[in-house]
């Protein structure tokens, strides 16, 4: 090709791979440099339970669980969406994707392995150069564009540096280099904090004896950062859990333990009964209340409350929980903060630096899990891949 160009993709995350994968296809020679011994670590975090790589909610909705720029994301779902990743998948890298019953997408597979396996074997038949357990310290100008270090080895000189390192999650603190090597050189960074991400409960300790590790199934969770309706799991600290992730918050929030129920209806089942039962009992025969919620009721309810049945009706539409702090980044999902957007021009070029640019949860944005973040990843992945000159 004859304005082929020499390009280094840094890191291996959904993002570096969209990316590399672009460039290569449009016959540039491409190195893609990783710092750990595989490709895409955090995809088989991610894929622990599920891989789950999108979501099927419609585009104009789906851009504004986003936060940042709302005219970057609706530019760049539109240009690679949901159905278009989910086409790459399976035609690209040869693997099935379904729609669950929560409306988001999964690999069939459910795991990151045999994706991974297959994006790499793609990316070595377009011609890229993996290099694996080399983490980049540092990038300088050179006279013919850009060169990449490793301490003070050389990894050679680019026209055009795309960065792809992620966000803080999951990364021990100490091992979270690359923002000292953006802000030396003048760039705007926000301090990560921890996102998608369970929080901490003062529980008793005959309370978490008895529910440590159970479900607290189909509820909703209000609190002043919105709602969100699924299911929680206690923990020996706390709890997690999709409703959690998306509207947790420290202070005091509010459980719906029958979301699908009004307070009239729960009370119309709790009275159906003549048999002489407590409040509580009459809860457990006709609410079927998962276990989480019953330990819940019964050492976390005020006594007051419980004590005749439109009062328990009451709490189990409005259970007051108090959460204390978030778990920390190293245990989070995803994380807030990033290199400010003001660094970048609308192609994710740094204004400051032509020729380099970033994807990824670098950028301080942030959404839910549901497969927001992966397809984010790969969507600004794509963008590069389609918008990058040479400075």
């Amino acid at each position: 090709m004859k304005d082929a160009r020499r390009i280094a993709v840094i890191g291996s995350g959904p993002a570096g791979l969209m990316a590399t994968d672009g460039l290569a296809s449009a016959g540039h020679a491409v190195t893609l440099f990783e710092k750990r011994k595989g490709l895409s670590w955090k995809l088989y975090i991610a894929g622990g339970s599920g891989l789950n790589v999108s979501n099927s909610l419609p585009l104009d909705l789906f851009a504004k669980h986003y936060t940042g720029p709302a005219a970057h994301w609706q530019d760049c779902l539109k240009a690679f969406g949901p159905q278009a990743w989910l086409q790459f998948i399976e035609e690209k890298l040869g693997i099935g994707t379904f729609l669950g019953t929560s409306q988001r997408y999964f690999v069939e597979t459910m795991h990151a392995a045999l994706l991974v396996r297959n994006w790499k074997r793609r990316l070595e038949g377009l011609g890229v150069t993996i290099t694996l357990n080399t983490p980049i310290t540092d990038f300088r100008r050179a006279a013919a564009g850009w060169e990449l270090w490793r301490e003070e080895q050389s990894q050679g000189t680019f026209d055009a540096l795309v960065f792809a390192l992620g966000g803080g999650s999951y990364e021990p603190a100490e091992s979270l280099a690359w923002p000292a090597m953006f802000t030396s050189k003048g760039l705007v960074f926000k301090p990560f904090e921890p996102s998608n991400t369970g929080f901490e409960v003062a529980w008793p300790a005959a309370f978490l004896q008895e529910a440590e590790g159970q479900p607290i199934k189909n509820i909703r969770l209000i609190s002043a950062r919105g709602e969100r309706k699924g299911d929680l799991v206690i923990t020996q600290y706390g709890l997690e859990g999709t409703p959690i992730y998306f509207a947790g918050m420290s202070g005091l929030v509010h459980l719906d333990l029958k979301p699908d129920l009004t307070e009239e209806q729960i009370v119309q089942r709790l009275q159906k009964t003549r048999e002489n039962l407590s409040p509580m009992r009459r809860a457990q025969k006709f609410l079927q209340l998962s276990p989480g919620s019953k330990a819940l009721l019964f050492h976390k309810a005020p006594a007051a409350a419980i004590r005749d049945v439109p009062g328990l009706a009451h709490v189990i539409k409005n259970f007051p929980l108090e959460l204390e702090r978030p778990r920390p980044l190293s245990e989070s999902i995803s994380a807030s903060g990033g290199l400010a957007w003001e660094n970048f021009d609308e192609n994710l070029m740094l204004k400051s630096l032509p020729g380099v640019y970033c994807a990824g949860e670098m950028l301080d944005w942030d959404a839910p899990t549901g497969g927001f973040l992966i397809q984010a990843c790969v969507a600004q992945g794509h963008w590069i891949s389609d918008h990058l000159s040479f400075g």
